[in-house]
């Protein structure tokens, strides 16, 4: 029987929320193999931290609260991700005997969006030399392209990190829609030459004149996604619901898993 996956188009979450429904549809794949593509939103802006990185040495906690800018720790790896002005998404997939590697499925996701991103006008082009990354001692993920992160006119767009279990592989993205507010900007990082990196060596999609919105862009992802498999619109299921609510509470939203 030919695997068909699971589209889930959904809304805005926190930022705690969103990061747990990832895990929950990852740990759903022991019980219920079903490749899954996700795109998400979140309720207000929100900077989301590799699972190495120390969210307390990166920014200035108390004041990021304050200008209501959430903070969380992702279970993927990589560098800070500013959210809000993109478009995030996830691919959830099981392990099978004949899975493609890592660097390999990183090669796919980023060809699709290449494509994707073609077929709405924008030059776009997957990284190849990861000899060029910025030696700066903070860890920005727009400001660090890793091998087929996807670039545009020599500006990094888009990026993705991973992580896997003995039942599934986890791929958290994000593709720049909108480059993030001043006002949001100035938080990201403690290091002032930092916070200048992200506008010298990012961009977004609509920032030469161009008008795409989100549920455009989905869409154009959508036509040319394949990673061998086809998605059909789907939904969360109840037991990933329940598993999504808990990981908020006792994992996502706190202190012991974001600032230790």
């Amino acid at each position: 029987m030919k695997t068909i996956g699971r589209l889930l188009n959904m809304g805005k979450n926190c930022a705690a929320m969103n990061m747990a429904i990832d895990e929950a549809i990852l740990i759903a794949q022991k019980e219920n193999p079903n490749p899954t593509l996700r795109f998400y939103n979140w309720i207000q802006p929100a900077f989301s931290f590799g699972y190495f990185q120390n969210i307390a040495a990166e920014v200035d906690v108390k004041t990021c609260r304050s200008e209501r800018i959430e903070l969380v720790k992702r279970m993927t790896g990589g560098g800070t991700v500013i959210h809000g002005s993109d478009l995030t998404y996830s691919l959830i997939v099981p392990r099978t005997s004949d899975e493609k590697s890592i660097t390999e499925m990183y090669e796919i996701i980023g060809t699709c969006l290449v494509k994707s991103f073609q077929k709405l006008g924008i030059p776009a082009e997957c990284y190849s030399d990861e000899s060029d990354q910025s030696e700066n001692s903070q860890n920005i993920c727009l400001t660090n392209p890793a091998e087929n992160d996807v670039m545009c006119n020599g500006k990094k767009l888009a990026g993705v990190s991973v992580r896997r279990n003995r039942h599934g592989v986890l791929f958290q993205g994000y593709i720049s829609l909108d480059m993030p507010t001043e006002n949001i900007l100035k938080h990201v990082s403690k290091d002032k030459e930092t916070r200048k990196e992200v506008c010298d060596r990012s961009t977004a999609i609509n920032t030469q004149g161009h008008s795409i919105t989100r549920n455009t862009l989905i869409n154009a992802i959508c036509e040319t996604f394949d990673i061998g498999i086809p998605f059909e619109l789907g939904s969360l299921s109840a037991e990933e619901h329940e598993a999504a609510e808990d990981l908020t509470e006792n994992k996502y939203g706190t202190q012991a898993w974001n600032y230790h």
